[in-house]
Formats: structure tokens, sequence, C-alpha cells
């Protein structure tokens, strides 16, 4: 029975895993922007900690016991969370560079130089620990080294994210709160859970779960939740904003005018924006009410003359 759970949690989290890179993926496509670059490589470094570290250890622990002895799979087990060690030490690396450059602000040189420092210092630390404390095993420092780790990006990201560099943030305020306040609830319970990790098999299922949702929770939450339309403010001057608030435009009308003068489809649109083609249209028809358009060609001229 436990196995047929493992399976079944394995299966949600490939789920979670697959769809948190395609959103990403739409997101770059769509608004043509380096953040969401920044957003796919903090992904597939994150999920692959994910899979190789702590599905790797509780895979063979679950299905390989009766074949090896005890202490071989508990050396091959540390070895395989050392050696993903790195994996997530980038993670949280782009994780942080991501919210700095939504948030407006440059992660130069220095910025990377400390960051690496800072993690090679903490990490030569807890070996340190070990080499003088035998009694301590490598997974339990390598465990409160993936609590530490996972407080300090996810508050140094909710910092940028709640105080801004500047007025070239990406989203409104209002989203950056929601965001930072779902990355902390999911970031206590990830790491609630892991403290008792070793209890009880269900509550290492709960934990692996927990790990994947607080990855996939970003790019869902921005593709679906958040204005986006900041994001295009590189392509459409400023004062096509006048004219969206003269008509009552909304944030997802937006999109889809911007796409419309781009010469696309409805469906084009619809893959674009990873919307159903029937939601296009109907976004369509209310923008044209809205401008007392009667087409697409009169709603690009329409735009087109704002300047």
């Amino acid at each position: 029975m436990i196995h047929i759970l493992i399976i079944a949690v394995f299966i949600l989290t490939c789920a979670i895993t697959w769809g948190s890179i395609v959103v990403s993926s739409h997101l770059k496509s769509a608004y043509k922007s380096d953040y969401f670059s920044t957003l796919i490589f903090y992904l597939v470094f994150y999920f692959t900690f994910g899979f190789y570290a702590l599905w790797g250890q509780l895979i063979m622990a679950s299905f390989l016991t009766p074949y090896i002895s005890e202490t071989l799979l508990f050396t091959i087990t540390d070895l395989m969370v050392l050696l993903g060690t790195p994996f997530l030490v980038f993670a949280s690396f782009m994780f942080v560079r991501f919210s700095r450059e939504i948030a407006g602000r440059k992660s130069n040189n220095r910025f990377i130089v400390w960051y690496l420092l800072v993690n090679v210092f903490i990490i030569a630390g807890f070996g340190f620990a070990a080499s003088r404390q035998e009694h301590i095993k490598a997974l339990t420092l390598m465990r409160y080294y993936f609590i530490l780790l996972s407080f300090l990006f996810t508050l140094s990201g909710v910092y940028y994210l709640i105080f801004p560099g500047n007025k070239q943030a990406r989203f409104r305020y209002s989203d950056f709160s929601k965001l930072s306040t779902g990355l902390i609830v999911f970031m206590i319970i990830e790491n609630v859970l892991l403290l008792f990790y070793d209890i009880h098999i269900l509550l290492s299922l709960l934990f692996i779960f927990s790990y994947f949702v607080y990855g996939g929770f970003l790019p869902f939450y921005i593709k679906y939740k958040t204005d986006l339309s900041g994001l295009m403010k590189d392509e459409i001057p400023v004062s096509y904003e006048h004219f969206y608030e003269k008509h009552a435009i909304s944030p997802r009308e937006k999109e889809i005018i911007h796409e419309i003068c781009k010469g696309l489809s409805n469906q084009q649109i619809a893959d674009t924006l990873f919307i159903s083609l029937q939601t296009v249209k109907d976004h369509t028809h209310r923008i044209y009410s809205k401008t007392e358009c009667s087409s697409r060609a009169q709603l690009i001229r329409m735009v087109n003359e704002i300047q």
C-alpha cells in the first residue's frame, strides 16, 4: 500500500514540475523577458535537487532495503544528498536573482560572489562540525543546512519584493505582497515537515510534496494571479496607458490588444497567453465594445494613432 502511495506522490510531483516549467516557458515566450529565463533556471536546479537528492534517497530506502546492507544504504543516501547540494545552492541563487530582477534591481558580479561565498562558508562550517562531532550524521547536518538556506533565500527574495529598488518594478505592490506571503507560508510548512522527516514515511512524503509545491507556487501565481501588464512597458510606450485608462481596459485585455497589434490570430493569442480560444474571443468582444471598434483593423489603427 505504501509503495502505491509513493508512486502516486511521485507522479504528482512530476506533474508539478512539468506544469511549472511549461508555464514559465509560456511567460518567457509571451513577454520576451530575461526575468523568466532566470525563473526557468531556478526551477531546473530546484527540481533537479528534488528528484536527485530527495526522491533518490526515499526510493532507495523504500525499495532497496531488502537487497543491500543498512550501512551501504546510509552511505549511498548521504552521498546523493551531498552531491545534490550544488543544485540547491544554485537554485536559491536563481530565486534571489529573479526576485531582484522583477523588483527592479540588478544582480551584479559582486552580489554573485558574495552570495556564493556565504554558502561556501556555511557548508564549510557544517563540514567542520561533522568532523569534530562523530555522532552527528551527515543527513542531520544537511537537514539543518536546508532549513537555514531555505529560510535565508526565501526571506532575501521577499525583502526585494517588498522593498523594490526603484520605479522599474514589474508587478504591483499588492501582487508582491501576496506573492511574498505565499512564499513565507510554504517555506514554513516545508521546514516544519522536514524537522519530522524521519518519524514516518507519510511525513517524508508530505515534505517532498510540499517541496515541489513551493517550487511550483512562484510560476503559477505569477501567471494566473498577478497583473502582468507592467512587463509590456518595454515594448509599449507609456502614452498607451492613457488609452487603456480612458477605455477601462483590464490587464488581460491589455495583453490581448498587445498581441492583436503584433498580428497574431485568436488561436495564436490563445497559445501565447496559455488561455482558451473562447476566452480570447470573449476578451476581444469586450475590447471592441469598450473602444467602439468593429474590427481588428480599426482597433490596430486606433492604437497606432496614439503616438
